[in-house]
């Protein structure tokens, strides 16, 4: 044993967790359980093993044998160890399978899934899965992102998920879907503890899916919905929707809105959607309205736009843009801004 590590075991306890508390969980865990009786007893504490995050394994793209051998270790040696105190995991494609299977996780009740395919996502959610079978009643927070480039109708949520196949105790859900129907398959189903529900949605176009269960919808105290390509249905679908959450107390929207009759100012944001929410007191937004016909002279000013925010309030941004062909387009949002701008 060198000269450094005897030092470190001659301190006491308190200082040894100080000096560790320092460095990250992962690298506490890989390089100390086991080592000796102290540093195993110490570094089992509850602050070192409450969360796991095995996607900082695959950081190092260019050495695949050392990132198997590192979650070799701690699928064989480190998780049974301290599987009793687990209560948040993060994974990706190449621990998944291999670490839901390792343990019970009796308090387990965070899980996100990081860059996973959607073939994965869908045996992992198919309610025959070892994971629905032993997680569905523990689960509160859930984050499902899946790494596809090629969205499809394929890859619709509705064509494998049924209500039954995840927790009714899940309070925070983070989700990327194909389209709107996704998101309101999730509303109408049975997350009935559901508060803040975060979606980013890849295409919102007509559907004549209706949410049956306004449970859930009704609520909710966070919603967040992301969309970055153009949609027609803000008037017909997602503006319906959001008046049903009344009991919203934090919203977040980030839309491209294309094909109204006249532009998202801040009259309309008070009006027709803050007017419905009288517990909220967050709304950050991102809303882009293009190919609106309007004549050159009524065209509105920046001014105009965020004015009845700002008298409210709010800190906004806004620039208008009259294109050819007397089209126009307004882009309105929260200051700070916490989106990429897009292009104009």
């Amino acid at each position: 044993m060198n000269h450094s590590t005897v030092n470190i075991l001659a301190l006491c306890d308190e200082m040894v967790l100080a000096i560790l508390n320092k460095l990250n969980n992962m690298d506490v865990l890989y390089s100390l359980i086991g080592v000796n009786k102290k540093l195993d007893s110490l570094v089992r504490d509850i602050t070192f093993t409450q969360s796991i995050d095995l996607v900082t394994i695959s950081s190092n793209e260019h050495n695949d044998s050392r990132n198997k051998s590192i979650l070799d270790r701690f699928c064989f040696d480190i998780i049974p160890r301290i599987q009793q105190n687990i209560e948040s995991l993060i994974l990706d494609p190449l621990s998944i399978d291999r670490v839901l299977c390792i343990g019970n996780y009796s308090k387990l009740y965070k899980v996100a899934l990081v860059n996973v395919q959607f073939e994965i996502a869908s045996r992992i959610f198919n309610n025959e899965s070892s994971f629905v079978h032993n997680f569905k009643h523990q689960i509160l927070d859930l984050t499902v992102t899946i790494n596809e480039d090629r969205a499809g109708e394929h890859m619709s949520l509705s064509n494998f998920l049924s209500p039954t196949s995840y927790s009714s105790n899940i309070v925070h859900l983070n989700v990327r879907v194909y389209n709107f129907n996704d998101c309101l398959c999730l509303l109408d189903g049975d997350l009935s503890q559901l508060h803040t529900f975060i979606v980013q949605v890849d295409t919102i176009y007509n559907t004549s899916m209706i949410i049956n269960n306004m449970k859930t919808v009704s609520t909710l105290k966070h919603f967040s919905l992301t969309s970055y390509r153009r949609t027609r249905e803000y008037d017909n679908k997602i503006l319906p929707l959001l008046r049903q959450m009344l009991q919203l107390e934090k919203l977040t929207l980030s839309l491209r809105v294309c094909s109204r009759t006249s532009l998202i100012d801040g009259t309309h944001l008070l009006n027709d959607i803050l007017s419905e929410m009288s517990h909220l007191h967050t709304f950050i937004f991102n809303i882009i309205t293009q190919s609106t016909m309007i004549n050159e002279e009524l065209l509105p000013t920046p001014d105009d736009v965020s004015r009845p925010l700002i008298q409210r309030g709010y800190n906004v941004g806004c620039y208008t843009d009259f294109c050819q062909m007397e089209m126009c387009q307004c882009h309105i949002y929260s200051l700070p801004l916490l989106w990429n701008v897009w292009t104009r």
